[in-house]
């Protein structure tokens, strides 16, 4: 059985209470409950009963005038028609004495008709406020008028005013337009509110909610439900102020979640509002899932502050590098040996740009495996379709030569170079016959480069990085160590350290645990150096081929200098130490 409509009636007067209820009847999808109570009396009941399941309200004249401002569910009102006037007037039409038609244009507009249309003068009088009723009446019975055909307002006052007041009952006729436009309404409604469930259930199956937001933070339609519904409104109520400088869609962290927002302007009742539809993004801020990770500014800060390679005069002197580079957002690429700080400029880079506050989005391609390399090139929510983020995609030499080509190919043919700032990097290596998987990127995006040297070019480094590291290791492990005896420091600064200031800043660690005494001592650093060489395994000295002649050999040492200089031949000449001219002549020797 089909549920059935509830009507709230409030009635004037008894005689219409008893014409609603025997009407009611008629129709079985509705279940009416009438009350009477006139004007004041007539709000009270609708505030005391509406809130009771009700649909609609239905009332008569100056009640449901007055109900309407302070009514949760519609109100409809019972109009006068011409055949409620036209029984009014027959009840007098035997009268002698003058009469009037005195009420709002409810009442007054269809007997105005009604005259027309009967060719039949009568005295009508139009008011418009309570306070308009008094020095009518008074002015109407100083000319001779004691009758007033009126609704329930008027009747009362006209009594007061000593006069016989007719009430202008409404009749089964109006009482049924009522009902039938309330169904009818409620039918409209009931439709409505089925299509909005079944529009929210879509849009649920899409995976992604729904939040539909007035200019002043109004939320006129939601299918977000979740425990930080509060959070989330009140950001995008924040995202509303700068609409228009808003991006279409735009990765947002908010409470660390991080969230893939899409947002459109759109028009209600003429007014703006905004469609924000969100998806929480499956790869966790701060945390790495699969290769990727998004991290925001403060994050990426500690990471940075805290790294090895932020206690380097190196990274001190990239200072000024750095905020050259940062004038625009153009593709930057990073070569240099693995373990060279690749990672830490990236961050760095990003820590002083203009984008810092969008999301840092790191994608280590070392580690991707095919589901997340799937996602970053083809999935419609990847960091690559979105736009003002800064994107390091790290270690590219670690993909196949068709991956490298399609992410080239889709950072080219898609703008995302242009739409958000891209930072790669490349650990170069001396394999023989291996083309440079960096070369198409810095041709075609095309990227500016950055070269990072070893730590066996940076002695100097070692010294004094090590000493501020020492300090930091101190504090953690409770230690008291002052430095090196000269002989460990001298081992420490002959070793080649293959994998860089990340293998330093292991041993640095290992060392410092080791230590009991004040000053680390050369046996401590010899053993370990020595378990070094036993357990590295190299990335760029074992993969070389010796057998070959002096002139082959020089040749592709040269070019991989070339590359690492980001093909900068005055650089790569002066890593050398050969001339520029004795640079070119290897580079087009004849095998």
């Amino acid at each position: 059985m089909e549920k059935k409509y509830r009507i709230l009636g409030i009635a004037p007067y008894e005689n219409l209470r008893n014409a609603m209820v025997a009407e009611a009847v008629k129709y079985e999808e509705i279940e009416m409950v009438v009350y009477t109570g006139n004007l004041e009396d007539g709000v009270q009941l609708a505030l005391q009963h509406m809130d009771e399941g009700f649909d609609i309200l239905i009332s008569r004249g100056g009640t449901a005038e007055l109900i309407r401002p302070v009514a949760t569910i519609p109100v409809i009102e019972i109009t006068l028609n011409i055949n409620d006037i036209l029984r009014a007037i027959l009840l007098v039409g035997n009268l002698t004495e003058a009469y009037a038609v005195v009420g709002y244009p409810t009442v007054t507009q269809p007997a105005r008709v009604l005259c027309e249309m009967m060719n039949y003068r009568m005295n009508i009088v139009t008011i418009h406020s309570p306070e308009e009723l008094g020095p009518v009446l008074r002015e109407l019975k100083a000319g001779g008028c004691n009758f007033i055909l009126c609704d329930v307002i008027t009747e009362m006052m006209a009594r007061e005013a000593g006069m016989e007041p007719i009430l202008i009952l409404s009749g089964p006729e109006s009482i049924d337009i009522a009902i039938e436009y309330s169904v009818n309404m409620c039918r409209a409604v009931a439709e409505t509110k089925a299509r909005s469930r079944l529009f929210t259930k879509a849009l649920d199956m899409q995976g992604m909610k729904t939040i539909i937001m007035k200019q002043d933070g109004t939320i006129l339609f939601s299918t977000y439900n979740e425990k930080n519904i509060t959070a989330v409104t009140g950001y995008l109520k924040k995202l509303m102020e700068s609409f228009h400088s808003m991006s279409a869609k735009a990765f947002h962290m908010i409470e660390n979640d991080l969230y893939s927002i899409t947002a459109e302007e759109a028009d209600f009742l003429g007014k703006p509002c905004c469609i924000f539809c969100l998806e929480q993004n499956p790869f966790p801020v701060g945390g790495s899932k699969h290769g990727i990770r998004f991290s925001n500014y403060t994050q990426v800060s500690v990471m940075y502050s805290s790294s090895f390679y932020s206690l380097t005069s190196s990274a001190r002197l990239m200072e000024e590098k750095i905020r050259l580079i940062n004038q625009n957002t153009l593709p930057v690429m990073i070569l240099g040996e693995r373990g060279s700080g690749k990672n830490q400029l990236a961050a760095k880079l990003y820590l002083e740009s203009s984008m810092q506050k969008y999301p840092y989005i790191t994608i280590d391609c070392q580690i991707l495996n095919e589901r997340t390399w799937n996602y970053v090139i083809s999935n419609y929510n990847s960091p690559l379709n979105d736009k003002n983020n800064t994107i390091f995609i790290s270690n590219i030499q670690a993909l196949s030569k068709n991956q490298q080509e399609r992410l080239l190919s889709f950072l080219v043919d898609t703008g995302a170079h242009k739409r958000n700032r891209i930072i790669l990097s490349c650990s170069q290596t001396l394999e023989r016959d291996s083309p440079d998987p960096s070369r198409s990127f810095i041709d075609y995006l095309p990227c500016t480069t950055i070269y990072m040297p070893p730590l066996r070019e940076l002695t100097d480094d070692i010294q004094s990085s090590s000493n501020l590291y020492l300090n930091a290791m101190n504090v953690e492990m409770s230690k008291q160590i002052v430095g090196f005896t000269p002989e460990a420091l001298s081992l420490l600064m002959s070793y080649q350290w293959p994998d860089n200031f990340m293998q330093l800043k292991r041993v640095l660690a290992e060392l410092v645990m080791l230590t009991s005494t004040a000053y680390i001592q050369r046996d401590t650093v010899y053993e370990a150096i020595e378990k070094e060489k036993r357990q590295y395994v190299p990335t760029t000295a074992d993969f070389f081929d010796y057998n070959r002649s002096l002139n082959e050999m020089t040749r592709e040492i040269v070019k991989v200098v070339l590359s690492q200089c980001g093909g900068n031949q005055t650089l790569a000449a002066k890593r050398l130490g050969i001339g520029r001219t004795t640079l070119w002549r290897y580079l087009n020797e004849e095998k």
